[in-house]
């Protein structure tokens, strides 16, 4: 090959988000305690609920004539949509999660929520492979790392009419990375491989919450405004395993190669939505739970020409 290389994956993903839960069911009428029932409700006690949904990963490198070190640029993009919708069961009440809590006539018997965004990483690599081994090929990499992670989250609360909570939760960072991959090579041009890549990043966290309320329980109009701007650093990691097969091609100018994996993705501290404990509007915090996570197959072809 003439030091050049390009690649392409498909991705297949599950994206989890955590801290989506948006109501507690209580089997008395009256959002007090004791709590009698205290079931969950929300996209994180049921993984049924989250879409497996496409993505891709386009990548460009070459190598350079001193002692074949490499450089390469990829761009990654994922879609992230699922749903959710739960009932009291038929007895009690729904408690809502992202309203404050309620007086004791407002009994909600169905909620609803989506989730959906997007998500980028742009990657700026260098490394050096080398055989160790006959039969094992060490890859180690470093680099920069750019993301952005755009996240869309509606709740709908059913009361008399229909009350809404809409949270924005926009994320960019940029920063360092460093990934290793081993190739153990079994011959006829198939090997397994397994790689593994960490990521600090400096970034921005966008949060855009807000409510609006059709129904007013015991004088307390729940509708509120929450916007929030910071700066912080968020770690994030990936791991993947699979097998790849490939094969030379014009007298050895040309290689192509297939691979079939399996890739983790997570990203802590994504979800920084609020949560209110009472009416009074100073009581609330961000929710406990809130990396977000992926897995799922990856598909890809490269060549190197």
């Amino acid at each position: 090959p003439r030091d050049f290389f390009a690649y392409g994956e498909f991705l297949w993903m599950k994206g989890i988000q955590e801290g989506l839960d948006y109501a507690v069911e209580q089997d008395t009428v009256g959002s007090v305690f004791p709590l009698t029932a205290g079931k969950l409700k929300g996209f994180s006690t049921q993984s049924q609920e989250w879409d497996w949904k496409p993505g891709f990963r386009l990548g460009l490198g070459f190598y350079t004539n001193y002692d074949n070190f490499s450089f390469e640029f990829d761009l990654t993009y994922i879609r992230m949509k699922a749903w959710s919708t739960s009932s009291n069961d038929g007895n009690g009440i729904l408690m809502p999660l992202f309203l404050p809590p309620l007086a004791s006539n407002m009994t909600i018997p169905l909620a609803a929520a989506t989730w959906d965004g997007d998500f980028y990483t742009f990657d700026f690599m260098m490394g050096k492979p080398y055989h160790v081994s006959r039969y094992y090929v060490s890859s180690p990499k470093f680099g920069l790392r750019a993301a952005w992670i755009d996240q869309n989250y509606h709740v709908r609360y059913f009361y008399l009419s229909e009350n809404n909570v809409n949270v924005e939760n926009d994320y960019w960072g940029v920063g360092l990375t460093t990934s290793y991959e081993g190739q153990f090579l079994l011959g006829s041009g198939w090997y397994i491989y397994g790689k593994a890549l960490v990521s600090l990043l400096y970034g921005n966290t966008t949060v855009d919450q807000k409510s609006d309320v059709g129904t007013v329980d015991a004088g307390v109009l729940a509708n509120y405004v929450y916007y929030e701007n910071s700066y912080n650093i968020k770690p994030a990691a990936e791991v993947e395993m699979g097998f790849s097969w490939g094969k030379y091609f014009n007298k050895g100018q040309y290689l192509a190669s297939l691979k079939l994996g399996y890739q983790f993705q997570q990203w802590w501290n994504q979800f920084q939505a609020r949560k209110f404990f009472d009416v009074n509007p100073a009581s609330n915090d961000t929710i406990s739970r809130r990396d977000l996570s992926f897995n799922g197959l990856v598909l890809g072809i490269g060549l190197d020409f």
